[in-house]
């Protein structure tokens, strides 16, 4: 009887994984590629960095360096927004960037200064004035297989810092859509 038992269980066994062989099922989606012209950004060899000038210890309100050029506050005379240069395929394409930026004193490096970043661009060159607002993982596409990026930024109230040059790191990325 156990001997009948386990052959029945064995051809059942066997029978069981030949219905279920039967029943699997197969489908194939589409693959695909698109490539394009490689994207690039560049510092501008001009406006290639972000400095508010000299800046009065008690400074008593916020710090702006306008992105547009066209609205600073409480900035010294001599000031510069970077200008970032997009190269690439006409695209839409994702901007990444820091934030904030830690501005660190460069004599003894104990006391910051955090900058929050202040992004526009534009597809032509000539537009800073007008340029748009830019978020972080915000959206852009070249035009004429350009895109133009500036970046200026504003400081907290300097009262009570200590004297020094202030100087920190800021990181921007971009990526095809």
């Amino acid at each position: 009887m156990k001997t009948i038992f386990k052959s029945v269980l064995a051809l059942g066994l066997v029978a069981g994984m030949t219905f279920a062989a039967n029943a699997q099922k197969t489908t194939t989606a589409p693959a695909s590629a698109r490539i394009l012209a490689d994207l690039t950004i560049t510092l501008d060899g001009v406006q290639d960095e972000i400095a508010f000038g000299n800046v009065s210890a008690n400074t008593p309100a916020a710090v702006v360096l306008d992105a547009n050029g066209t609205d600073n506050a409480n900035t010294g005379t001599v000031t510069n927004v970077a200008r970032f240069n997009l190269t690439g395929a006409d695209a839409s394409i994702t901007v990444y960037y820091d934030a904030t930026v830690t501005l660190t004193e460069t004599v003894g490096g104990v006391e910051t200064i955090v900058m929050t970043p202040e992004v526009v661009g534009d597809a032509d060159d000539a537009n800073q004035g007008s340029a748009a607002g830019i978020a972080n993982a915000g959206t852009v596409a070249l035009v004429s297989n350009a895109f133009y990026i500036w970046v200026g930024g504003t400081l907290p109230t300097m009262v009570n810092k200590a004297q020094g040059t202030y100087s920190g790191t800021f990181e921007i990325s971009v990526e095809y859509n």
